[in-house]
């Protein structure tokens, strides 16, 4: 205690508070000087950019900069108002020199980012530090510390006197200073200077090539998420043409239907669809398009739209698919086709008429027993060759019984070893909980389909329709 008591009685003393406030002054001077510092070089940012050397958008930079100066001229209004004799000033000037580099550092690093291999920055630091390296030699010589090495060598038996400095006393030797000059250069600073060419060449060349590269990832960086963006609206847009609000007719007791589509990629080609025609029939809808992707999309809703359209008209399902068929194919320059189960329900008599375009065997449930798969006959696929004739077939669903439509991407999933679920696993897994809802149906098979397939990459669509008949009241 008794050594701070004596630290705080000198510390109050005459002298001491002198040199406290002189050097509490000399900081304040010195943070006024930072900051100003800071200032120029956010202004030198700002040209670079103005003059193309940086990349940041000019709005945005002028902003930066505008605010940056506003910031930075706070203290040192602050320290001119009071000539920085104030001793609260360097709480002031400390608290906003620590936030100015910040914001500094911050706006550094961002703009530098922005083009961080700069072929024209680059050239510009070689030919400066060129400059300050010729300048350096040439002071040097005249005012700088003398290497002897580079000097003319002396006569032997020469004696140096230094009464003042090295220079004087080489050239009082008789040392032709111009000579000197020449030796320094050729042998010195050229030297160096060609192997900092070189240096500076090869950095301009990884700047230039490096900046290439960076814009051109910056390129598909953007392409790419355009793309997902894209991608993301797409496959929307395709949810959206699907009907996906359950229960789908809650008012109509006759049926419950479920269905769902688990694409492989962001869009797929499968599709399903379940529309009332009327009052007392529904139309059912199971297909798949060849390939993936976007086309697979497109050429989805082309073909889904013209059986919706072409249903509601009236017909049975063969003609239906025949009507589709003819008009893909007046117009089918991508040569893609699609695979069709369809099928219209009198909900009335539970009377089934169907036709199928080389689509999956539908798989039926009789009340009380198991799914069975129903080996309808086959016709050709829709897209694949005008002028092509379809057969409907008839089957009747009794009070209680299901209906199962699915794509082939369900019996040809893969896991690892390259096996395929097959039908016999499907119908397995439907025969899990035969009695189970439409939905429950749906996510049976699903949790199934991801079991088998484990760490495999799913390469097709999962698509999938479940009715189960309730009959008419």
């Amino acid at each position: 205690m008794k050594k701070i008591r004596e630290f705080f009685k000198v510390y109050d003393s005459e002298e001491t508070r002198a040199v406290f406030e002189e050097n509490e002054y000399a900081a304040n001077r010195l943070s006024f000087y930072v900051i100003l510092t800071c200032a120029v070089i956010l202004v030198i940012a700002w040209a670079l950019n103005l003059a193309g050397i940086f990349t940041v958008s000019k709005l945005r930079m002028n902003i930066v900069t505008a605010s940056g100066v506003i910031e930075f001229a706070i203290p040192a209004v602050l320290y001119l108002k009071f000539n920085g004799k104030k001793r609260w000033l360097k709480y002031v000037m400390v608290i906003i020199l620590l936030f100015v580099c910040t914001q500094l550092f911050t706006i550094l690093n961002h703009i530098l980012s922005s083009r961080y291999f700069s072929k024209g920055f680059t050239v510009m630091i070689s030919t400066l530090s060129v400059i300050a390296a010729a300048a350096a030699t040439v002071m040097t010589v005249y005012y700088g510390i003398i290497d002897l090495n580079f000097y003319p060598k002396l006569d032997p038996g020469t004696t140096l006197v230094i009464e003042d400095t090295l220079r004087s006393a080489v050239t009082s030797a008789g040392v032709d200073p111009a000579r000197a000059v020449v030796s320094i250069l050729v042998n010195g600073f050229l030297p160096r200077m060609l192997v900092f060419s070189v240096i500076a060449l090869i950095a301009v060349y990884i700047a230039k090539h490096g900046h290439d590269m960076v814009l051109k990832q910056n390129t598909i960086a953007r392409a790419s998420a355009n793309a997902k963006a894209e991608l993301n609206t797409a496959t929307q847009i395709q949810n959206s043409m699907v009907p996906n609000i359950f229960p789908a007719f809650p008012e109509r007791k006759e049926f419950d239907v479920y269905a769902g589509m688990y694409t492989a990629k962001e869009v797929g080609g499968d599709f399903y669809d379940f529309f009332l025609i009327d009052d007392k029939h529904l139309a059912m809808v199971m297909a798949d398009v060849s390939g993936k992707g976007v086309p697979a999309a497109l050429f989805m809703m082309a073909s889904k739209i013209l059986i919706n359209d072409r249903a509601i008209m009236g017909g049975t399902p063969a003609e239906i698919l025949q009507f589709v068929n003819d008009r893909i194919c007046s117009n089918n320059q991508a040569e893609m086709f699609v695979t069709v189960w369809l099928g219209i329900l009198d909900l009335d008599t539970g009377k089934v008429i169907a036709a199928n375009a080389g689509h999956e065997y539908p798989v039926i449930r009789k009340a009380g027993e198991k799914y069975e798969l129903f080996k309808d006959k086959h016709g050709f696929v829709v897209g694949g060759m005008e002028g092509v004739r379809y057969k409907d077939y008839e089957f009747t669903l009794e009070k209680g019984d299901s209906l199962f439509l699915y794509t082939d991407g369900i019996p040809e999933a893969n896991n690892i070893n390259e096996e395929q679920f097959g039908t016999d696993r499907l119908l397995d897994a439907l025969n899990m909980d035969a009695d189970a809802s439409p939905e429950e149906i749906l996510s049976t098979i699903k949790e199934e389909v991801n079991k088998f397939v484990g760490d495999a990459v799913q390469f097709d669509d999962l698509t999938m329709l479940c009715l189960k008949y309730n009959g008419n009241e």
